[in-house]
């Protein structure tokens, strides 16, 4: 609320503001309370959410604004909405077999942010329900714990926003998701947290929502809490990502280059290879060449590398190893 406490005394440039917003984005039952409803996740945007109505705000309270009165905080939260979320069916192909399936999966459509929730999703028939977790690949290093029991829930979701070490400040914001008890999956606006990237790599901060509610259905009460941390870190960009394969007498057998977000999902290293060699080719902030490696033995199943995004996000991938 603290983005609304000027508001007052620039009406006129808040009516100018509105007159301009014609065009906003689907929301539903501004000033609804998510009272009752149950914290799932949160949904990262790069900008703030701005979902406050305006509109309403302006029609309710225009005449005591213009006396000169105060609206409380607890009287325009009223008029902060909600962004629905739409259920979609996506359709996922096996790359091995070339077999389809599809799930469904709660998707914001028409903004820019990153998803990471557990919601829960009823099919058709209403008797059969399962709860999925959505996230985006901006997440990495996700850790989902879901306890059910008789008489409470509890859901733990973690993860990690890796972004390149820029100069100047790295802002996210982190908005709350909730579920209701009609199914629906809305994002409300959130606060926002800055760190500054210019410094190192591994430079972090992080944040964390917890909620706990009580829901009593049939005469019966059963508590619900949920924990979502989300942490920002910053590294350099990795400009090469090289792969050596090397025998028991460390010898290399292979030497293979690729650019960021090339390396294969899948590597056949050699019926000779002992182990391999990651080395993860970067720049730091003056230009000065740097490299990170990593040792993957024979009993490691597979290894991570990543890659920049336009938008500054370091995404990490997997790439599966296929020993012989």
């Amino acid at each position: 609320m603290m983005k609304h406490k000027g508001f007052i005394g620039m009406l006129f440039v808040a009516m100018c503001i509105f007159a301009l917003a014609g065009c906003q984005l689907a929301r539903a039952d501004a000033g609804e309370e998510p009272t009752g409803d149950r914290l799932i996740g949160v949904f990262v945007t790069d900008e703030y959410l701005d979902l406050f109505d305006f509109e309403g705000y302006l029609n309710d309270n225009f005449g005591g604004i213009s006396d000169g009165g105060i609206i409380t905080e607890d009287q325009s939260r009223r008029y902060e909405g909600r962004l629905y979320a739409v259920l979609k069916e996506l359709e996922l192909v096996d790359e091995e077999t070339g077999e389809t399936s599809t799930t469904k999966e709660y998707v914001f459509e028409g903004v820019n942010g990153a998803s990471y929730f557990a919601a829960t999703i009823t099919e058709e028939d209403g008797n059969t329900s399962y709860t999925t977790t959505g996230s985006d690949e901006t997440i990495s290093d996700g850790h989902t714990g879901i306890f059910i029991g008789d008489d409470e829930e509890k859901t733990t979701l973690e993860g990690i926003i890796y972004i390149a070490a820029t100069p100047g400040m790295i802002s996210r914001y982190i908005n709350p998701v909730y579920q209701g008890a009609d199914g629906r999956v809305y994002a409300v606006s959130g606060s926002g947290m800055t760190m500054d990237g210019a410094e190192n790599e591994g430079g972090a901060f992080s944040q964390t929502i917890e909620e706990t509610t009580t829901i009593t259905e049939n005469g019966e009460s059963k508590k619900h809490s949920t924990s979502v941390k989300i942490s920002l870190e910053t590294m350099f960009s990795p400009v090469k990502i090289a792969i050596l394969e090397m025998d028991e007498n460390g010898s290399v057998l292979s030497h293979r280059e690729y650019s960021p977000g090339q390396v294969p999902d899948r590597l056949a290293p050699n019926k000779q290879t002992e182990y391999i060699i990651v080395e993860t080719h970067k720049q730091d902030s003056s230009g000065n060449a740097l490299i990170t490696r990593e040792l993957i033995g024979r009993e490691e199943t597979n290894f991570t590398t990543f890659f920049r995004r336009g938008d500054d996000i370091c995404v990490k991938r997997w790439t599966d190893l296929l020993w012989e």
